[in-house]
């Protein structure tokens, strides 16, 4: 005979309901982003998406912050143009990746010739360029275009 009551059946029905929610909600597609990218780099990790619930904001981000890390050396310096010129990447992102590149990020005032003249940088100094910001430094240099239309790096020491 089942001594159990009609509560006690209750709750265990709210309780499998629950697990089975958590594991179809959560635990799926964490399993399924792991699976997928079993033995990524850590770099390449960065660039997917993430789970329903907590989707990566910072992709756009993250591919070019590591194409840019590809390209530079530890000492080097890196120009990167101010948000309202196009260029929507997040400021943290770019600060966590490049470290411990000098990264300088340029606000109202217009660059400068002069500034130039004032960095020195064993690594060389690179300027990540878009179509509204400073692409008449890299005239004449080798491009590497990056993963934001009309947008690239070049060398400007050279």
């Amino acid at each position: 005979m089942n001594n159990r009551t009609w509560v006690e059946n209750m709750i265990w029905s709210v309780v499998l309901l629950n697990i089975a929610f958590l594991a179809y909600g959560f635990i799926l597609p964490r399993v399924k982003i792991i699976s997928g990218n079993w033995g990524a780099k850590p770099s390449m990790l960065m660039e997917v998406s993430g789970a329903r619930d907590v989707p990566n904001q910072y992709i756009k981000s993250y591919k070019v912050v590591n194409l840019v890390r590809e390209v530079t050396k530890q000492d080097s310096v890196v120009l990167m143009p101010k948000k309202e010129w196009g260029f929507e990447l997040d400021r943290s992102v770019l600060i966590q990746r490049l470290y411990p590149r000098k990264i300088y990020f340029f606000g109202k005032q217009f660059f400068s010739e002069s500034f130039l003249k004032t960095i020195k940088a064993d690594g060389g100094i690179f300027v990540v360029f878009n179509k509204n910001w400073n692409a008449r430094f890299c005239e004449g240099k080798e491009i590497l275009p990056l993963k934001i239309p009309r947008s690239g790096i070049c060398r400007i020491d050279k």
